[in-house]
């Protein structure tokens, strides 16, 4: 596929309110998502929309994952692509973590995956696991915030 045809891509789907697309072709195969407009609290209690970005995910490999977020309770651990959430190893097994656990940075805290890669989503920092902030084998999108850990 053209770089001109994915940029257009990028561009439609930039335009438009989909957050999410999934392109299949005779040997090509993409997948677009954009970080959806989140709101947060303003300091003077106002409400401030954050801009919308698109992300191009080609293969998992060439995505770095955006550092972590720092926020009033803890760090934000963000989902580095899109795709299915495990929080447990095995389907009988226990989490990786739980609620009020306390992990160190690297230590796993969940696998995503995607294109039948698992990736291991480690922890950025060392802490106390505040929230799980997703349900075990749901779909995540590229940003989404995971876990915080403070």
């Amino acid at each position: 596929m053209p770089y001109q045809e994915i940029e257009r891509l990028i561009d439609k789907l930039d335009q438009s309110d989909v957050a999410y697309l999934e392109y299949r072709s005779e040997g090509a195969h993409i997948i677009l998502s954009k970080k959806v407009p989140q709101l947060q609290q303003a300091s003077q209690q106002e409400v401030v929309a954050q801009p919308t970005e698109v992300s191009p995910v080609l293969t998992p490999s060439n995505e770095l994952p955006e550092p972590p977020a720092a926020i009033a309770n803890g760090t934000e651990v963000s989902a580095p692509l899109v795709g299915v959430v495990y929080l447990q190893p095995k389907p009988d097994a226990e989490p990786y973590v739980n609620v009020g656990d306390e992990v160190q940075k690297g230590d796993v805290l969940c696998l995503v995956e995607a294109m039948k890669l698992m990736n291991e989503i480690q922890a950025p920092v060392s802490g106390v696991v505040r929230e799980v902030l997703v349900a075990n084998e749901s779909v995540v999108e590229y940003g989404q915030t995971l876990f915080v850990i403070g």
